[in-house]
């Protein structure tokens, strides 16, 4: 991060630089361009906005408790009760387990 603030403020100097090398009849368009520039990059380096999040209550169990495995493809993917959680990507997940191969992953629900 160190790295990061030091280019980004020989950034900002080179964009202040270059300001001041317009001719005196853009020196203030120069200026607002450069100011704006250099916020720019501020915001670049924020933290990113939090994901949307989904309106209304998360849904219950899914309808199907029991689906088909994506590794052994039985019939024995079973949803574990209680582990539903929100996605990264928005909408809900559940944890899966099968009886069979013992896989387990979040699989996105309804």
């Amino acid at each position: 991060m160190a790295d990061t603030t030091t280019r980004m403020a020989e950034l900002k100097a080179r964009i202040q630089e270059l300001a001041d090398l317009a001719a005196a009849e853009h020196r203030e368009r120069a200026r607002v361009l450069s100011d704006a520039l250099a916020s720019e990059l501020e915001r670049l380096f924020e933290a990113p906005p939090p994901p949307p999040t989904p309106t209304g209550k998360p849904p219950r169990a899914p309808r199907d408790e029991v689906e088909r495995c994506p590794v052994c493809t039985l019939r024995s993917y079973h949803y574990q009760r209680g582990t539903i959680r929100q996605s990264e990507y928005g909408g809900y997940e559940a944890f899966y387990r099968c009886g069979s191969c013992a896989h387990e992953g979040w699989k996105e629900i309804a």
